[in-house]
C-alpha cells in the first residue's frame, strides 16, 4: 500500500530533523578532537624542547673555568660532543620507531596508543630530571634515557595525523591544519620558557624535566577519557575522501553506508605520486628546523662570547630570544596554508618560501650578533619561512597526499 502524503512529510520532516542533529553533533566531536589533539601534540613538542632549553646550564657560559659550574659529564671539554651524542640516541630512536609507529597508528585502537606515547615521553622527561635530584653524573644514563624518550616520542606524530585524517575532509584543510599546527610552535615555547624558570647557572635545572614530565602525563588523562579514534566509533561517517558510500534508498531518506578504505601498505604509499617528492622536501627542512630546535638557545649563549651587541646573554634570555623563531612558525604556518587553499596550489608557495629561507639564514648568521632587535627580526622571518613549510608539508600536504 502506497503510503499516504502526510506519513511521507512526517517521515521526510523526521530524517531532516535527524540529519540535523547528527550534523550538530559531528561537528561538536571534530571540535573536542581538534582541542585534544592540539593539547596533546603540544606537550609533547614541550617535553621534546626542555633538553634544548638546558643545554646552557649542563655546559654554561657563565664562567672560564669548567670545574666551577655545568653538570658533568657535560661542562667539560667534551661537552659539545657528549650533548650531541645525547641529542642524536633521541633522534635515532624517533626516527627509526617512527615507521614502526606509522604502522601501528593505523591498525589499533590510537586512543590506547597516544596515551601510552604521552605518558611514556613524560616519564623519560622526567628521569632526566632526576638526574640532579640523584646526583647522577654518568652519560649512559642521559643516552638510555634518551632512547627510550625516543621510542616513546616516535607515537605522537602518526597518532595524532591519524586521528585529524579521519575526522577532517579536504574543504579549508590548509587554513584549519594552518592554525591547528600552531601547538608544534607554541609546544616549543613552552618547552623553552616553563624550563628557562629554573635554567639558570647552578640552578635546580631538574625542576626543567620533571614540571614538564607532569605536564604531558596531565593532559594524557583527558586524551584518554575523551577522545573519539574516529567518527564510526559513534555511528557517524568519516570524511567523503576515505570512504567508500552506498547509497540506499528508503521512501524519502538516503541512508549512507560506509566501508573504511584498509591502511595503504610502505610499497603502496611510496607509488603515490608525491609522496617521495615531498618526503625528500621535508627531509632537508627538518635537518634546518630541528639544528634550530635542539641548539639555538645554546647557540644565542655561546655565540660571540655571550654577548648580542654590547648585552651579556644568560642561559635564560637565550632561551627566550629562542622562542622567537617559533613565533615565526606560528605566523608563516597560518599564512602559507591559507593561501594555498586560496589558490589551490601548495607546492608553489612552499618552494617560494625555502628560497627565500636560504638567504635569511646567511643573514642570522652574520648579523644576529649586531643587536638583539635585530636577531629578534630575522630569527621570526627564518622562522616563518622553515617552519611555515614544514607546516603545510607535515599537515595539509600529507592528508591530501594519504587521505
Amino acid at each position: 500500500m502506497k503510503p499516504s502524503a502526510n506519513y511521507q512529510s512526517n517521515f521526510a520532516s523526521h530524517g531532516l530533523r535527524r540529519q540535523m542533529q547528527t550534523g550538530i553533533f559531528s561537528e561538536r566531536i571534530r571540535i573536542l578532537i581538534w582541542i585534544l589533539m592540539f593539547f596533546a601534540n603540544m606537550c609533547f613538542h614541550l617535553a621534546r624542547r626542555s633538553f634544548s632549553a638546558v643545554k646552557g646550564v649542563l655546559k654554561p657560559n657563565c664562567s672560564s673555568n669548567y670545574s666551577s659550574s655545568g653538570w658533568e659529564p657535560f661542562n667539560g671539554p667534551y661537552g659539545n660532543t657528549y650533548l650531541g651524542v645525547t641529542d642524536s640516541s633521541f633522534l635515532f630512536t624517533y626516527a627509526v620507531f617512527m615507521y614502526l609507529s606509522g604502522y601501528i597508528a593505523d591498525r589499533v585502537n590510537t586512543r590506547y596508543f597516544l596515551v601510552i606515547g604521552m605518558v611514556g615521553s613524560g616519564l623519560g622527561s622526567i628521569l632526566l630530571g632526576v638526574a640532579y635530584f640523584a646526583n647522577i653524573h654518568v652519560l649512559y644514563y642521559f643516552i638510555l634515557v634518551q632512547l627510550g624518550t625516543g621510542v616513546a616520542q616516535s607515537v605522537s606524530w602518526p597518532a595524532v595525523m591519524v586521528v585529524m585524517g579521519r575526522w577532517f575532509g579536504k574543504q579549508r584543510r590548509g587554513l584549519i591544519m594552518g592554525v591547528w599546527y600552531m601547538h608544534t610552535s607554541i609546544g616549543n615555547i613552552l618547552g623553552t620558557v616553563i624550563p628557562s624558570i629554573w635554567a639558570t647557572c647552578d640552578g635546580p635545572w631538574g625542576w626543567s624535566f620533571v614540571v614538564p614530565g607532569f605536564i604531558i602525563i596531565g593532559v594524557s588523562v583527558p586524551v584518554f577519557l575523551l577522545l573519539v579514534p574516529g567518527p564510526e566509533d559513534v555511528g557517524l561517517c568519516p570524511p567523503t575522501h576515505q570512504t567508500k558510500q552506498e547509497s540506499i534508498p528508503l521512501i524519502n531518506e538516503e541512508v549512507v553506508s560506509c566501508k573504511k578504505v584498509k591502511p595503504l601498505g610502505p610499497f603502496k604509499t611510496l607509488m603515490i605520486p608525491g609522496v617521495i617528492e615531498y618526503s625528500l622536501s621535508l627531509f632537508f627542512i627538518k635537518l634546518v628546523s630541528y639544528t634550530f630546535l635542539f641548539w639555538l638557545p645554546f647557540y644565542i649563549t655561546t655565540g660571540n662570547h655571550g654577548y648580542i651587541g654590547k648585552t651579556k646573554i644568560s642561559a635564560r634570555l637565550s632561551d627566550w630570544l629562542a622562542t622567537t623563531f617559533d613565533v615565526g612558525g606560528i605566523i608563516g604556518t597560518i599564512v602559507i596554508g591559507g593561501f594555498s587553499d586560496l589558490l589551490k596550489v601548495r607546492s608553489v608557495l612552499v618552494v617560494s618560501s625555502l628560497v627565500l629561507a636560504a638567504p635569511l639564514l646567511f643573514l642570522y648568521r652574520h648579523f644576529s650578533n649586531v643587536h638583539i632587535s635585530l636577531s629578534v627580526v630575522l630569527l621570526i622571518i627564518s622562522g616563518a619561512t622553515v617552519n611555515g613549510p614544514y607546516g603545510v608539508i607535515a599537515t595539509a600536504v600529507s592528508s591530501d597526499l594519504l587521505l
